[in-house]
């Protein structure tokens, strides 16, 4: 016995799971879990388990149970009410089959008669492993056995239904527009009709009202019967839109209107715990209700039927009265609203949304002043020593903080918000309560950032660290509040706002507001300029956004070598320049291939970064590419070159000069750079330039001859200067000869 009260316990639990939270909630989920494994549990000793009510006794297997225990008297209401004699549970039952029954036993009565009873619905879900008994067990008198078993009396067929309210029916869901959507598997409607709810127009409803036989006068008792079964075997989807339909039914017959008001209590009712049942919560269900009773004048005495059918059926009532207090507020004007605030104090008994949508409808009707001191009652509640009210506050000012930058708050309004909130993000002792805090201030600093006020977003975060590092208790987690504020800013909507800045302020905004809020958020801007800088067409925008990620530094590294590998040739050309400022000789390796890049604007400009940036190290990687790329490249090679004084190169650039099929003027640059690097190698092939031939080979153009003049006078070798001083001697008198005679004076 005491095996079976525990299984009695879990199926009873389970089963008020259920009534209070939807199939997918974990405490429902971890409810029927603990069911169904006491169920296995007994099933893996027995392999099956019958039990049987009779009266008020239950039997399992045969024995009589304690019919003391609240969870055995549980299930015996619960089978006996649902016209059932007893249950059949066999090895092997799954935890899905174990939902669907105490489902299916959660449906009221009535309802579960309609939808066919206990049995068919265990079928139709197709759980095979528990089924509806049909044995049942006599009452025990004193002197007998203990218990006699016999054949249960066969439950007599259910009547047929009333082939005019059957009819009658169909002919109303024909004429009935907007009901949403098909119904699902086994002919039942899901839940999306509460997303999408309509009501419905009942204006072309009367001549199903003739049909009836009703007139102008309220319907008798068997018409309002009649009329119950038709409205009652309606899914719930289509009972909802009806109610919501109310105000639109015809004129005439009158008595179609009065009969269906006079029942518009049981259809709600019905209506809102057919859906609990299957499977809908209350914030889906509110929108639709709020709908349904906002325009109607007996919507209290429609509440408190709907009221008491949820206690009975074991839901939370105060939903209901919830919806109702919702519905009274609605329906007040503006004005009627701002006494029960003001001066009524009805603010905290409104609902978050309701509050919200207070405000907002102040805030869009510029009622200011109004909205002020609402907000003030909100900013005073934060010192309140009630957790749950400052909670409240908290959340309803988060709400308020999302208008700072969109419709905008009224003057005066966010500075005294936000000078409230950062006191109450040091002060608040409560993590919940601080998180909406927190909430409030970040969509706060977003509006500065949107507004371009970056400096007074860097003040207020390190007002924020310096109030909460001054705290007699260490509270690490307020101060990852702190972070998180910081971290928020980087988001993508927040870093676009500060990119589109940098293009419109001046050059003192730019250094004493702008850049210390670029580095104040640092990696995570560096890397947005960057992306910025790719998607630029201006080259002026260009330039300010460059600008910018040079102010970064090192910060800026990271993300403008990950720009050398973008399709985008200038992202890349000014990735190079920046990381020529700013980077070191571990750049090289990322540097070097772009020596080949299809572009030659970058070609030149790698050429810059890596004798910048590698010194003596580039040499090999720019002699690589002297003769195998483009005039203009090659120049910057040998310009990189001379100025690296790299006597390594003194053969490769000595053999340039000496190549009569290269353009004059790279010829000339090839023997200035080896007049810069002012190597003794280059002595013979110097030499060999200035010369003047003889009958059988021609001399060099006059400027060859005179720039390797002045490369043999840079050499400042005595070698040099004698053979200037034999050139002078065989030249002829001419310009020519008196430009290395003043060359060579320079030199001694």
């Amino acid at each position: 016995m005491s095996d079976f009260l525990s299984l009695a316990q879990a199926l009873a639990l389970a089963f008020k799971a259920l009534q209070m939270y939807t199939a997918a909630h974990p405490r429902a989920k971890d409810a029927v879990g603990a069911a169904h494994a006491e169920l296995e549990r007994w099933l893996a000793e027995t392999g099956r388990l019958q039990f049987v009510v009779t009266g008020a006794k239950a039997f399992v297997d045969g024995a009589v149970q304690d019919g003391r225990n609240p969870h055995v008297a549980v299930l015996v209401r619960l089978v006996s009410e649902r016209g059932v004699g007893g249950l059949v549970f066999e090895r092997g039952v799954t935890e899905a089959e174990c939902l669907a029954f105490l489902q299916a036993l959660a449906l009221k009565p009535q309802k579960l008669e309609e939808l066919g009873g206990l049995e068919f619905l265990l079928q139709a879900a197709d759980v095979r492993r528990i089924k509806v008994s049909q044995i049942r067990y006599q009452a025990v008198h004193e002197g007998q056995e203990d218990v006699v078993a016999q054949p249960a009396t066969v439950a007599p067929p259910r009547p047929a239904e009333d082939p005019l309210v059957k009819a009658i029916r169909e002919a109303l869901l024909a004429v009935l527009p907007g009901i949403p959507g098909p119904p699902g598997p086994g002919g039942r409607r899901g839940l999306g009709f509460l997303q999408g709810f309509q009501a419905t127009d009942l204006s072309g409803l009367g001549p199903l009202g003739h049909e009836l036989g009703l007139d102008d006068t309220m319907p008798s008792p068997a018409q309002l019967g009649t009329l119950r079964q038709i409205l009652m075997g309606l899914e719930p989807d289509v009972q909802l839109s009806l109610l919501g339909g109310l105000a639109s039914l015809p004129a005439h017959p009158a008595g179609l209107a009065l009969g269906i008001k006079a029942l518009a209590g049981e259809i709600l009712s019905v209506s809102v715990t057919s859906a609990l049942a299957l499977g809908a919560t209350w914030p889906q269900l509110r929108g639709p209700l709020e709908r349904i009773l906002l325009p109607l004048p007996d919507r209290e005495s429609l509440v408190r039927i709907l009221a008491a059918q949820l206690r009975s059926a074991g839901h939370d009532a105060s939903q209901a009265e919830l919806l109702l207090r919702q519905a009274d507020w609605e329906a007040l004007s503006l004005e009627a609203k701002l006494v029960k605030v003001l001066e009524e104090g009805h603010l905290f008994e409104l609902s978050l949304v309701q509050r919200l949508a207070f405000l907002r409808e102040l805030l869009d009707l510029r009622q200011f002043d109004a909205f002020l001191r609402v907000q003030d009652l909100l900013l005073d509640t934060l010192r309140d020593d009630r957790v749950e009210v400052r909670l409240k506050a908290a959340q309803t000012l988060a709400g308020v903080a999302k208008w700072a930058h969109e419709p905008g708050l009224p003057p005066g309004g966010e500075g005294a918000l936000t000078e409230a909130l950062r006191a109450h993000f040091a002060w608040e002792p409560e993590p919940p309560v601080h998180r909406w805090t927190a909430e409030a201030l970040d969509a706060l600093l977003a509006a500065t950032v949107l507004r371009g006020e970056l400096g007074r977003v860097v003040s207020e975060l390190r007002e924020l660290e310096e109030l909460c590092a001054f705290l007699e208790e260490p509270q690490p987690w307020r101060m990852e509040a702190v972070g998180r504020l910081r971290a928020a800013l980087a988001r993508p909507e927040l870093l676009d706002a500060a990119a589109t800045h940098i293009l419109g302020v001046d050059r003192h905004q730019m250094v004493a507001e702008v850049q210390p809020y670029l580095e104040f958020l640092g990696a995570p801007m560096a890397r947005h300029l960057v992306a910025r800088l790719e998607d630029e067409g201006d080259r002026t925008r260009r330039g300010r956004l460059v600008e910018a990620l040079r102010g970064l530094g090192p910060l800026a590294l990271p993300p403008l070598q990950e720009a050398l590998v973008s399709p985008a040739w200038y992202l890349v050309r000014n990735a190079l320049t920046l990381l020529a400022d700013l980077g070191d000789a571990g750049c090289l390796p990322a540097i070097a291939p772009l020596l080949r890049h299809a572009e030659p604007r970058v070609r030149r400009t790698a050429v810059r970064a890596l004798w910048r940036l590698g010194g003596p190290a580039s040499e090999s990687h720019l002699l690589a590419r002297l003769g195998e790329t483009d005039f203009e490249t090659l120049q910057e090679i040998l310009f990189a070159l001379g100025q690296l004084r790299a006597e390594g190169s003194v053969a490769q650039v000595a053999g340039l000069a000496q190549d009569r099929r290269v353009q004059e003027r790279l010829r000339v640059q090839a023997i200035d750079t080896l007049g810069l690097i002012a190597s003794p190698r280059s002595l013979p092939a110097l030499a060999d330039l200035l010369r003047r031939k003889g009958l059988f080979a021609s001399s060099e153009p006059p400027p060859v001859r005179l720039a390797a003049a002045r490369a043999l006078a840079h050499l400042g070798l005595p070698e040099a200067q004698a053979t200037l001083r034999r050139v002078i001697e065989a030249e002829p008198r001419g310009e020519e000869r008196e430009a290395f005679l003043s060359l060579l004076e320079r030199t001694t």
